[in-house]
């Protein structure tokens, strides 16, 4: 071997260090048995006890929404006297990024972004101040800006409470008293978790400017319904909201709160209004814990049957006592950091349980596969940990980073999520720790006593099928050993198969829908939308309401649980919330559901009516086409063109398949609407499909092309009239055009990592082509279950880069070993392949195995875990039967290639990295 390649496989003090660590976890066995047994209470005490219950975790949303009455009974004045003054104000202040005003003939509302890291209750009322100082508001105008947050109600309530009664002719105004009373006992009440009540008034009270008086008027209402003794009925409603503290168990203030009803409605048995809790997390987070629970027990079990068969019982005894332990410190410091039970960070733990498997299995097979060796158990984890040791750390670091991007996601999807990530490196940071300290001091009792070491007490159930299966997969290397001809041959054979697997990734790629947040298989609960005609009344939109409510009873029938709209209607909307039996109760899905709803719904008159899934994602925006212009007439008409256009479009897919509009309409003329203060028409469609992302980008490209700029100035606008606004899919769409600016970064990054831990520029190239093996499981799989490439499947892929990568650091950490010994090259790769055989397999199956039950436990985890499982399928097969002959290549280059062309090529790749990274961001 030469200086260089010496020096290349030169030994650091690393692999001492590591085995140090574990031979003293080893050798003070109840002292580290103290810790374990404090760490197991700590983790279990926050999980049951410590830990808070909350629906979502706290978010500071930079918005603000500024509501108001103007009654002078004409929208295009209010527009002109409050909502224009009033946007062009707040357009002043250097922290506003966006402003969207709508005016009604009596009131309005200005919804106010901000840019992201503003405070929205210091801006809130530094806009008001402005405003009160400009006295441009008319006098007979209110004006009252909030800070909203994600809830039920469109205020942000986190607890709705209906009020509702059974009998008919009870009247709104007084439902509402009736739930002033109830605000009013609760607040007696003194719930320390409860931070505000309120009624969610449906009258607004003004001054009208004609006579000078005080007016009410009532802009909203509400319904609630329920399924009683076969029946379902909806019934007039008010709705009370609470907003709680935070930090509040919201499953222990549920349960109180349905205690102090249960006393209420006893107190006033004899009147005919009826309070109940409509609508709460709880009932959330009690099914998702069920959930975490379930798939762990499950996944467990999985884990301790194939630890079984490919390594031995007692080994996979201690793989699950360390995949508890990871868990239960993983939860330890996530409550120790603030964090709380809530829907991100059940999600993470749940994405957990696939990915700390591997430095538990690759530390107990080193050791049990020592054993076999020695009589002595020190000994045996002295040397176990000295030749996994470097490969652990590589690849849990690896996988860690691999997560590191979802830290810097932008926007308010950024901050939701940003417990996955925090979630997830903690527990693989953890694993590591766990994999070195306790599995040597569980090993010390289960796998090394005196009657399991030596290979004559070694009982493995898989080990002869093992040692076949990579002897016939090594029968071509070492066939061709002897012969450069034969060793090119069978090499190219290698990079064939390698090159057909990833240009069959490509082609199914294209098959996949691209889906940011798709709907799930199946759900828990249904949104319907009606869209009332222009000039509906509010008296009418509440007829046409109850006309829906009695198709959605009939229709959804025992399906149906309970439905409110939770004050989400006025006469231009109305949105109900409706939940339906649970997916594991019923055999019909709710995609089906939905399909029967929106088939009933086609010729029903005075509302085009949209049902959709509810999901853990944002609704589905609609697709919306903006015509600005302060010319209404011909903006009018532009929009009425653009509407006929979509009606009768046809979208073509990159994999073929149409797409059409199922409803288009022009918001109402009655309405006037601005954009940071420039009036606009607004036109809005939905399509037939549920990829949102994919149509709504090839929506705007077919308007764009239609509707040029030639075109428009035969309607006397401007190039610039037509804008485009997908709401929250415009959001989406940025965060996730981050992550796939972050992408080239976090690979070089970790190829930085890799050059420094296996001292090479060339074999961190070498083990990144985990990456594009496990492509074609990754297209095949969403494929053929008919999932989309949406945001929960880039997790999946993230995560899939850390256990991808792993299987490539096994063989290429061992082989260098190898080489360190003045084994010949091909020697090396096939003592690697033999001796690491067993742990890749074990690992990986361990880890597909582990993850069915979170793929069939809801239909939610489904996408992610598709791709972790047929990713990791096809990245291992690959890794096994072809990476050996790249691995012979690379080093066949390395002996030849100098040093200085190598920097050239490592140049040429990072300015690859650079220009996909820049054709990323455009």
């Amino acid at each position: 071997m030469n200086k260089s390649l010496k020096k290349t496989y030169a030994k650091d003090g690393q692999d001492r260090l590591l085995s140090r660590l574990s031979l003293f976890a080893f050798d003070r066995p109840r002292f580290i048995a103290l810790v374990w047994l404090v760490i197991a209470a700590m983790g279990v005490l926050s999980y049951t006890t410590f830990m808070k219950r909350e629906g979502f975790p706290s978010v500071a949303i930079p918005y603000s929404v500024a509501t108001g009455a103007y009654l002078v009974n004409d929208a295009q004045k209010v527009d002109a006297n409050v909502a224009k003054p009033v946007s062009d104000i707040i357009l002043k202040d250097s922290r506003v990024q966006s402003v969207q005003a709508q005016s009604r003939s009596n009131f309005y509302s200005v919804a106010v972004q901000y840019k992201e890291g503003t405070d929205a209750n210091v801006a809130g009322k530094d806009i008001q101040k402005a405003i009160d100082t400009a006295h441009v508001l008319p006098k007979q105008a209110t004006l009252k800006i909030e800070s909203p947050k994600f809830g039920f109600t469109e205020r942000g309530d986190d607890i709705v409470i209906s009020v509702y009664a059974k009998k008919a002719g009870t009247s709104t105004a007084q439902l509402t008293a009736e739930a002033q009373k109830v605000v009013t006992y609760l607040k007696d009440q003194h719930v320390a978790d409860i931070k505000s009540v309120s009624v969610v008034d449906p009258y607004v009270t003004g001054t009208d400017p004609l006579t000078g008086k005080q007016g009410t008027s009532q802009t909203l209402f509400d319904r609630f319904g329920e399924r009683q003794n076969g029946q379902s009925a909806f019934y007039n409603s008010v709705s009370v909201g609470i907003v709680q503290r935070s930090g509040t168990d919201v499953i222990k203030l549920d349960e109180q709160l349905q205690d102090l009803l249960n006393k209420y409605n006893a107190q006033h048995a004899n009147s005919s209004v009826t309070t109940k809790v409509s609508a709460s997390y709880a009932e959330d987070i009690k099914h998702q814990i069920g959930e975490l629970q379930r798939s762990l027990f499950e996944g467990l079990i999985a884990v301790l049957i194939v630890g079984s068969i490919v390594i031995a019982v007692r080994a996979s005894l201690i793989t699950v006592v360390t995949m508890l332990t990871v868990l239960a410190t993983t939860i330890g410091i996530l409550f120790l950091a603030g964090y709380t039970l809530n829907t991100i960070t059940l999600f993470a733990l749940i994405l957990c349980l696939g990915l700390i498997v591997d430095d538990t299995i690759i530390m107990i097979e080193a050791i049990d596969a020592q054993r076999r060796r020695s009589k002595d158990p020190r000994d045996t984890v002295k040397v176990a940990t000295r030749k996994v040791s470097r490969a652990m750390v590589a690849a849990t670091s690896t996988a860690a980073l691999s997560f590191a991007p979802l830290l810097f996601v932008s926007g308010i999807l950024g901050s939701f999520i940003r417990a996955i990530p925090i979630t997830v490196i903690t527990s693989l940071l953890v694993s590591l720790c766990v994999a070195l300290v306790f599995i040597p001091f569980f090993a010390k009792y289960l796998l090394l006593g005196k009657k399991q070491m030596g290979e004559k007490n070694v009982r493995e159930v898989a080990a002869g099928f093992e040692t076949s299966v990579a002897n016939f997969i090594l029968k071509p290397m070492l066939w061709a050993r002897h012969s450069g001809k034969k060793l090119l041959g069978v090499g190219l054979g290698a990079v064939l198969v390698g090159a057909l697997f990833m240009g069959l990734s490509g082609y199914l790629f294209k098959k996949v829908t691209f889906n940011i947040f798709p709907p799930s298989k199946d759900s828990n609960g249904l949104i319907v939308k009606l869209d009332f005609a222009q000039g509906t009344t509010l008296a009418q939109a509440e007829k046409v309401t109850d006309k829906a409510d009695t198709v959605m009873s009939q229709i959804l029938g025992d399906n149906f649980v309970k439905g409110a709209y939770y004050s989400n209607a006025n006469q231009q909307t109305a949105t109900a919330q409706v939940a339906i039996t649970p997916y594991e109760k019923r055999d019909v899905r709710a995609p089906e559901l939905q399909k029967q709803l929106e088939t009933a719904f086609k010729d029903f008159n005075g509302a085009n009516v949209s049902v959709s899934q509810q999901d853990v994602g944002p609704p589905a925006s609609a697709f919306t086409v903006r015509v600005q212009t302060t010319d209404r007439k011909a903006g009018e008409k532009l929009a009425a063109d653009v509407e006929s256009y979509l009606k009768h479009l046809t979208l073509t897919r990159a994999s073929g398949e149409k797409a059409h509009v199922t409803t288009s309409a022009v918001s109402s003329l009655d309405t006037y609407l601005r954009a940071d203060g420039k009036s606009y028409i607004e036109v809005t469609a939905n399509f037939d499909g549920t990829d949102t992302t994919t149509l709504v980008t090839l929506a705007k490209k077919a308007v764009q092309d239609e509707f040029t700029a030639n075109k428009l100035a035969t309607y006397n606008l401007k190039a610039d009239a037509l804008n485009f606004n997908f709401g929250q899919e415009d959001e989406n769409q940025k965060s996730f055009a981050s992550l796939a600016l972050a992408f080239p970064i976090l690979l070089f990054v970790i190829y930085l990592l890799l050059a420094v831990q296996f001292r090479s520029l060339a074999q961190p190239l070498l083990i990144f082509l985990a990456i594009p093996f496990s492509l074609l499981g990754v297209t095949f799989g969403l494929f053929i279950t008919d999932n989309a490439f949406s945001f929960f499947a880039m997790l999946g892929f993230f995560a899939l880069i850390g256990l991808s990568i792993k299987n490539t650091i096994l063989l290429t950490d061992y082989a260098n070993q190898l080489r360190r010994k003045g084994e010949p090259v091909v020697d090396a790769v096939v003592g690697a392949l033999s001796e690491r055989f067993r742990p890749l397999i074990a690992t990986s199956f361990t880890a597909v195995v582990s993850l069915i039950p979170l793929a069939i436990a809801s239909p939610f985890w489904e996408g992610l875990a598709v791709v972790l499982i047929f990713g990791l399928l096809s990245s291992t097969f690959l890794v096994i039967i072809v990476f050996p002959y790249y691995y012979l290549g690379a080093e066949w280059l390395r002996m030849r290639v100098s040093r200085k062309a190598g920097l050239i090529t490592l140049a040429i790749i990072v300015a690859s990295f650079v220009l996909i990274s820049r054709a990323g961001a455009l």
